[in-house]
């Protein structure tokens, strides 16, 4: 690999990549996650074998969110099998129409299909799509994980709608004896526990953006953040859930709102899920904020 090409390849990605994804033109999809290496993406064994100029691509992804629309896609394989693990592996820019590639999307238990496993038998990659360096990508890996978390909690402004429809459902939900949910000093509280949760997530997600903002981001604040949303997420939709299974009917202001919070409750979990399993999560928020050793 020489300086040449790789200054080519940059010059390429800025200009051929960059306006495409900032007038929305491409749409993206991660191809990391593989049924035998979710969390855990060292794991990986999708294999990209050098072959003249470039590579040829064999494995499988899945749980690649959005891959059955996409038109480019970020790929991680090894490319070097015979190193540590969490070395020898490598990025590429994937136009997602080569031959060779197969998306079928999975329908989920919300009836949509926004997951897709990704098969890739002999796709043929130049050195125009290695996105970092060969061999020495996992720097890209952590990176566009770090992002993704500090996405999934930048969602926090999602809490708020979902807070508000859970008011609504308390307003509509109407108890054996004929008041609503809403009326219950029981239930107010849940609220108000819940409303603190949804500011906790935004303060925290807040001190992130500042950070990055600064020049000053940690490690964990990614992970952090993620992990405050999704869980207060699943939160809300098990006290939605609570309401809706005591109540003996619904009001019809409240049809609407009821519809998405079942939809949210099934939906829930997957979110603790993408970007590293809940689990996952809070060991490397214990090893990167508090230092504390690897279980």
């Amino acid at each position: 690999m020489t300086v040449g090409w790789r200054c080519w390849s940059t010059v390429y990605r800025k200009q051929e990549l960059l306006p495409r994804i900032r007038s929305a033109e491409h749409i993206w999809c991660q191809l990391f996650s593989e049924p035998d290496a979710g969390s855990d993406l060292a794991a990986l064994r999708t294999r990209a074998e050098p072959d003249g100029d470039g590579f040829v691509v064999t494995g499988q992804k899945i749980w690649s969110t959005d891959a059955q629309w996409a038109d480019m896609g970020i790929l991680v394989a090894r490319t070097d099998p015979a190193v540590e693990r969490h070395a020898g592996i490598t990025a590429f820019v994937v136009p997602m129409n080569l031959p060779g590639i197969e998306v079928r999307p999975i329908r989920e238990m919300t009836g949509f299909a926004q997951f897709c496993e990704v098969f890739l038998d002999g796709v043929r990659l130049g050195r125009e799509h290695v996105l970092g360096e060969v061999n020495g990508d996992w720097k890209v890996v952590t990176s566009g994980l770090a992002s993704e978390r500090a996405f999934v909690g930048a969602n926090a402004v999602q809490l708020e709608r979902m807070f508000s429809d859970l008011v609504s459902l308390a307003a509509a939900a109407r108890q054996p004896d004929g008041t609503t949910a809403l009326e219950h000093e029981d239930v107010q509280a849940q609220l108000a526990t819940a409303l603190a949760r949804v500011e906790e997530v935004k303060l925290i997600v807040r001190d992130t953006v500042d950070r990055i903002l600064a020049d000053n981001e940690h490690p964990s604040d990614g992970p952090v953040a993620k992990l405050a949303y999704t869980e207060t997420n699943v939160a809300l939709t098990e006290l939605a859930m609570q309401l809706l299974t005591s109540s003996t009917s619904i009001d019809d202001s409240g049809h609407e709102v009821t519809d998405r919070w079942y939809h949210n409750h099934l939906w829930g979990r997957a979110l603790t899920i993408s970007s590293g399993a809940s689990e996952i999560i809070r060991g490397i928020i214990g090893r990167q904020l508090l230092s504390l050793p690897r279980a």
